[in-house]
């Protein structure tokens, strides 16, 4: 039967208050229950860990035969072999390959120089920590404490702050206004002030000095013209993109374009989000339509992210296979040797487990790293992601 709407909305208010009576309420949970919880968060344990490399084999790991490699490489095949690819051939025209035969002119890379002098010319700079003062008084009574032997961190640390918060980085005498006399004046390690600045009186302390540098034009005119040549080459590039476009709609091909407009032709084996080494690979929008093309789709300009300009077609889809032995064998023997190695260190792991277990002290077999205390949610660097896990499941004094 249907409930009347009354009653539903009864039954649904006698719920929220006793949800809310046992919030409002508190509810207290058995102690048993809380005690336990509370072990087992603030458990901590500590540790000391032996780590093994290859340099602690007591017996190096030999070089492999011709038949363990081919073993190897039989029993895991899967590990060398070529994944499903795309193969694409492309035309494409990019900056750099044409940036090497525009035109430079000379009063245009002069100025190009003048116009970013910054760059190639750069004053004394000085590293600096800041540390501001309300008022010049309470400046000069620390500037005191720093004469009589107080530290310059512990000056900070009573305003507050920290070194990070003080740190300028490096600066210019024009970059200080007021203060830069008086802090270029100063050796590395040492403190100018107190001195204006735009947050009120501050010390100054140096902690480096970096030398001016300057890169005359002469120095500086190879990668302008390199600046120069390729902004050129992206130009004609971009003035021909409607070209090629023409050129694909009226017909022409891929191998065309390499024919008649100057295009690079080539082809790839394309593995859809495992790009390989081919530098066309390396652009994002060339991937894009890499992923995208399918068998039939006709050839159009994709400008590139640097200027260039691709075209593509769907050759065919190329089967996963093994890569043959003799080509694949350098990676087979790298694969090989891992295995090797890591097998060599487990056997090495258990006779050292079994000598420490026997009294010998872990600290025999190379240099320990001791973790006085932990808890479960800390941290070990460049250790693996159980180990906190495996070293809370030990009992005190078990070697693992």
């Amino acid at each position: 039967c249907v409930q009347p709407v009354s009653h539903r909305l009864r039954r649904r208010d006698i719920s929220r208050e006793l949800l809310q009576g046992a919030i409002t309420g508190g509810f207290a949970a058995p102690k048993p229950m809380t005690d336990r919880l509370y072990a087992w968060v603030a458990e901590r344990r500590g540790f000391s860990m032996l780590r093994l490399t290859e340099a602690d084999l007591t017996t190096p790991v030999a070089e492999p035969t011709d038949a363990e490699l081919k073993a190897h490489y039989d029993a895991h095949l899967d590990r060398f072999t070529k994944p499903e690819a795309k193969r694409i051939t492309y035309a494409a025209l990019l900056p750099e390959a044409i940036a090497k035969d525009q035109p430079v002119d000379e009063a245009t890379l002069k100025k190009m120089y003048d116009d970013r002098i910054s760059e190639f010319v750069i004053p004394e700079r000085r590293i600096v920590d800041r540390l501001v003062f309300p008022d010049q008084a309470t400046a000069d009574a620390a500037k005191a404490k720093l004469d009589a032997g107080t530290t310059f961190e512990a000056l900070v640390a009573e305003r507050g702050l920290t070194l990070d918060a003080i740190d300028q980085g490096d600066v210019s005498k024009a970059d200080l206004g007021a203060a830069g006399d008086a802090v270029f004046a100063v050796a590395e390690g040492g403190v100018a002030g107190p001195v204006a600045s735009d947050l009120g009186p501050a010390l100054y302390r140096v902690n480096g000095v970096l030398a001016a540098e300057e890169t005359s034009f002469d120095a500086a005119r190879e990668t302008l013209s390199a600046e120069m040549q390729t902004e050129a080459a992206r130009q004609l590039i971009g003035d021909r993109v409607e070209e090629i476009d023409d050129l694909l709609a009226g017909g022409a091909s891929l191998e065309d374009l390499g024919k008649d407009a100057g295009l690079t032709v080539a082809s790839v084996d394309y593995v859809p989000g495992q790009p390989g080494d081919a530098t066309i690979e390396g652009y994002t929008a060339f991937r894009t339509a890499a992923e995208a093309v399918q068998d039939g789709d006709f050839p159009e300009a994709i400008v590139l992210e640097d200027g260039g300009v691709v075209a593509r077609r769907l050759d065919e889809i190329v089967p996963a296979a093994p890569i043959p032995f003799d080509e694949a064998r350098d990676k087979v023997a790298e694969d090989w040797r891992k295995e090797a190695v890591a097998k060599a260190l487990t056997a090495r792991a258990a006779e050292v487990k079994t000598a420490v277990e026997g009294g010998t002290p872990i600290g025999t077999f190379g240099i320990v790293d001791t973790t006085p205390e932990t808890a479960r949610s800390g941290d070990v660097a460049d250790a693996p992601a159980t180990l906190l896990a495996d070293v809370f499941k030990m009992a005190e004094g078990a070697v693992q």
